[in-house]
């Protein structure tokens, strides 16, 4: 499986912060492919820039997209990240388990919600499977980049052996 066939897509993320944050975590784990769908905040962002230290080059290859739909439309499977599980028909998996669905030479994407909601129940449709992280049930939702760095190291780990 090819790092180049992984992409991260985060929908209408909500801080520049959090974007930059994300685009340093992918190139942590030698991931680049970055896709935005409607920033809430001002595109392109200096906070993002300036958030994103060394990876200022993924943002910049980034691609910014008006509807999901368009995100996903070139991509083979595609997982959600939730907090929430709802009743939605889809297969709710473990990041433990992320690995096992992947097949060499597919396009992967990997879709997280905005910070305050996460993403609507119609969103969660566009997914093969729903992305659980394990977390405190108590305390379940992560921070926007905290979700990718944890979905990069996954990845990574499995893929580099």
């Amino acid at each position: 499986m090819s790092f180049k066939n992984i992409y991260f897509i985060l929908v209408r993320p909500q801080l520049g912060e959090n974007i930059g944050a994300s685009a340093r975590a992918l190139k942590n784990f030698n991931l680049s492919k970055l896709r935005i769908v409607n920033p809430r905040c001002e595109w392109p962002n200096q906070k993002a820039i300036a958030t994103s230290v060394g990876a200022k080059n993924i943002l910049q290859s980034s691609k910014i997209f008006n509807s999901l739909n368009k995100s996903v439309g070139d991509l083979d499977l595609i997982f959600v990240t939730t907090s929430r599980i709802r009743k939605v028909n889809k297969k709710i998996i473990s990041i433990c388990d992320l690995n096992d669905k992947i097949k060499n030479n597919q396009k992967i994407g990997i879709i997280f919600g905005p910070e305050a909601s996460g993403l609507s129940n119609d969103e969660l449709n566009c997914a093969d499977y729903l992305v659980k992280i394990p977390t405190n049930k108590k305390f379940s939702s992560l921070n926007l980049s905290h979700s990718v760095i944890v979905i990069c190291f996954q990845l990574f780990v499995f893929f580099s052996k």
